[in-house]
């Protein structure tokens, strides 16, 4: 059953795409991220490989979140695994909350876990040693167990998830005064119930407003993956379970590892978003890893219809024009179907199969979809096929060497997409 909650999120809702499939800086999987929709930033944690001694090492990358291009990296030595993370931006800088050594010792639970957070603006390119990072510079939350912040700027509120007494807790906290040293509660902590993480693996929480979502794992037991992804949201306030949902997005990628959840708010219209991440394999490589980030709405459907990426330009192809009307693309969410909407033309001279653009990274579908279109009659032909596929290449089939394909028109294409 559908349930909105008082974020107006529905868990078992539609969902648009931020990045998709972005090689990282190393060959590790992302762990977690978090969002600078200000400054234009997605933040990328990655744990370096748990044989390298000293364990918790990790890298953090930065990716424009228009583009998905690697922008930017960081080297953290000693900081942990990487649970989770937050975003704050300042100005032009992007201060970011993490864990941070001295890593827990191996008890067989919490290897290489951070055992308190801390905050420090980003520098590409820079080192940073969690022994030289200052005392009064770490906030060790009770327990000192898998600790890892998390942050929702929509309510000036930082959260921090922390094992005690062998309970996964989340405790929040006032995010100004956090960022000034003084630890200030909001609300009280809250405890994940008996058996919640029973046959689960904890991949990323974060909280927006009143509630916790909290992300977990259930891997295949013969494939590892992928697996099955679930998002689980409790009430802060009374403690209860208010939904659990498998999440669905982006199921077309082949290693569906989920990594990572995180809050933004985006700047041009306001709108609050609950994101989560996955981790996949870059095609062609020997396990090198990369990531995906996703997105639930919160603004409500006008007339039924929800926008879920507004029209933008598609790069074309070398040697495609556009035609009179630039090729755009857009997602809408109808009836519960996440739909990719294609307009405007363009013109060629293709004499067989063909890349006739690129969509932007908002846009890229995880399986294939197309749909056949209008295109220049010739001896009868006035159709072709046009498919987009999980790197965003939008092709075009069925010219031939004696049946060019001279224009194509998009305007008709309103493709069921995920």
């Amino acid at each position: 059953m559908a349930i909105t909650d008082t974020n107006g999120i529905d868990l078992s809702g539609v969902s648009g795409r931020l990045i998709q499939t972005v090689p990282l800086t190393k060959n590790p999987a992302p762990q977690a991220f978090a969002s600078d929709p200000v400054n234009g930033h997605v933040f990328v944690l990655q744990m370096e490989s748990a044989a390298m001694t000293p364990a918790g090492n990790m890298y953090l990358n930065r990716i424009d979140r228009q583009s998905g291009r690697l922008t930017g990296s960081m080297y953290l030595k000693g900081f942990g695994h990487g649970i989770s993370m937050g975003a704050e931006p300042v100005g032009t800088d992007t201060y970011l909350w993490t864990e941070v050594g001295p890593v827990s010792p191996n008890d067989g639970v919490n290897t290489s876990f951070g055992t308190a957070v801390t905050r420090f603006a980003f520098v590409d390119g820079a080192t940073l040693d969690q022994a030289d990072v200052a005392p009064e510079k770490k906030f060790t939350p009770p327990g000192g167990r898998s600790t890892g912040p998390s942050v929702d700027f929509a309510n000036n509120v930082l959260a921090i998830v922390h094992i005690r007494d062998k309970v996964r807790c989340f405790t929040r906290y006032d995010l100004a005064k956090a960022g000034r040293g003084e630890w200030v509660e909001v609300g009280s902590t809250f405890q994940l119930p008996a058996g919640a993480e029973t046959g689960l693996t904890f991949q990323g929480y974060t909280v927006l407003g009143g509630v916790l979502y909290v992300y977990q794992w259930q891997k295949d037991p013969a494939t590892t993956y992928p697996g099955t992804a679930y998002i689980t949201s409790y009430s802060l306030d009374t403690k209860e379970k208010l939904d659990s949902q498998v999440v669905t997005g982006a199921d077309g990628l082949p290693r569906r590892e989920p990594e990572g959840l995180a809050v933004e708010v985006d700047p041009a219209t306001g709108e609050t978003r609950l994101l989560f991440g996955f981790s996949d394999t870059v095609p062609g490589t020997t396990g090198r890893r990369n990531v995906t980030v996703c997105w639930y709405p919160t603004a409500p459907a006008v007339d039924g219809v929800r926008v879920l990426s507004d029209w933008v330009d598609l790069t074309p192809a070398a040697g495609v024009r556009p035609g009179a009307q630039a090729p755009r693309g857009r997602l809408i969410a109808l009836a519960g179907t996440t739909h990719l909407q294609l307009r405007g033309t363009v013109t060629c001279a293709l004499t067989a199969d063909a890349l006739i653009a690129t969509l932007p990274q908002r846009l890229f579908p995880t399986r294939t979809v197309r749909q056949n279109v209008p295109r220049n009659m010739n001896t009868g032909r006035g159709v072709c096929r046009i498919e987009a596929n999980a790197l965003g290449e939008l092709w075009a089939y069925g010219a031939t060497g004696d049946n060019p394909i001279t224009w194509i028109d998009l305007d008709c294409v309103s493709v069921a997409w995920r």
